[in-house]
């Protein structure tokens, strides 16, 4: 177990990483923390410091990435329409071309073998038959922002005016709409799907208890969120945008309304990325100065794992066992905290 009290400094056991372009999405393969660049590369790097691809697979910059359904290889979409996925080594295989649209969110699923990559105001849809798209979904203004449940069987759209649920696997479902004036430009699902949570423009939350649809709202952020992260059990929702992780409560009926959430790891700085730890209700957050902390829920402390070097963090993530943490930067830095040497 992560010892906040007793692991003063993590500092030691982080590598550095030179990217060379801005981090826009980053996934683990096996130990290879994999990130998607702003150049077109996608860049391998194993926690022992082993590199492997780092050539360009997109002809624009890519936008957003996620582990595709087999977990061997990266689902990347671009500025240019191109959805592609690739291996670590590099080889890549074109899924779909969408030209003149920016493909800015993807989302995937092991459980269900989907893919999901918002193009304009279409959601196309891959399954595990084939390498061919196999159906879309259809909605009245631009997708701004994709999530599925831990099963892979619902989608949820964000969209102006609220966020659209589907059956993802299903070409004939119709779209339950989730109603609030307004711009949304995120959302999550929690893992049993029985919450839909979205960021707005005007700063803050809207949520949604479902099946009955019963809203909510969370304010008191001062930025706009586009991070989310669930812990293991899906009773707590870290979200970015202000300068504190705020963390929601989701336990009992009633969710987060009528309860405070937790404030941790403040800073004079926004919280840009937040994830949880597979296993631990540890928190990694990652800020706008460029620093990356750990935190644990119901504690004051946190732990410093990377310095500020001004550069905001864009990508933050685990690998599957909880060992490793990576993360990306705006200006092409980035790093892996390697748990193991720690202990």
């Amino acid at each position: 177990m992560i010892d906040l009290a007793r692991d003063h400094s993590l500092k030691a056991h982080v590598r550095p990483i030179a990217l060379g372009a801005p981090a826009s999405g980053l996934v683990w393969i096996g130990d290879a923390a994999c990130f998607a660049l702003g150049d077109g590369r996608v860049l391998a790097v194993e926690s022992n410091g082993a590199v492997h691809g780092n050539g360009v697979v997109h002809k624009g910059a890519i936008l957003c990435a996620a582990r595709s359904p087999c977990g061997r290889a990266m689902i990347c979409g671009d500025d240019v329409g191109d959805v592609r996925r690739t291996e670590p080594s590099g080889q890549s295989v074109l899924l779909g071309r969408f030209p003149g649209r920016w493909i800015e969110h993807i989302v995937t699923s092991a459980e269900s073998g989907i893919i999901a990559a918002s193009v304009g105001k279409e959601v196309a849809v891959w399954n595990r038959q084939s390498d061919a798209q196999a159906h879309g979904f259809s909605l009245a203004s631009t997708v701004t922002g994709l999530a599925l449940d831990a099963k892979g069987r619902r989608l949820a759209a964000a969209r102006y005016g609220g966020v659209s649920l589907f059956y993802a696997l299903s070409p004939q479902s119709q779209p339950l709409p989730l109603e609030w004036k307004g711009s949304h430009i995120a959302v999550t699902l929690s893992p049993k799907a029985d919450y839909a949570v979205s960021g707005t423009q005007e700063t803050g939350l809207h949520g949604w208890r479902l099946p009955g649809r019963e809203d909510m709202a969370m304010s008191g952020y001062e930025a706009k969120t586009r991070s989310f992260s669930w812990n293991r059990k899906g009773t707590w929702l870290a979200t970015s945008g202000d300068t504190n992780a705020i963390i929601w409560p989701f336990e009992g009926r009633n969710g987060p309304m009528g309860k405070r959430p937790q404030l941790l790891a403040p800073s004079t700085y926004l919280v840009t990325r937040v994830a949880f730890h597979p296993s631990q209700d540890v928190l990694a957050v990652g800020y706008a100065d460029g620093a990356v902390v750990l935190a644990r829920l119901h504690e004051d402390m946190f732990l410093p794992v990377a310095a500020a070097d001004q550069s905001a963090i864009t990508a933050l993530e685990w690998d599957r066992a909880g060992q490793c943490l990576a993360w990306g930067s705006e200006d092409g830095h980035g790093g892996i905290l390697d748990l193991r040497k720690a202990a």
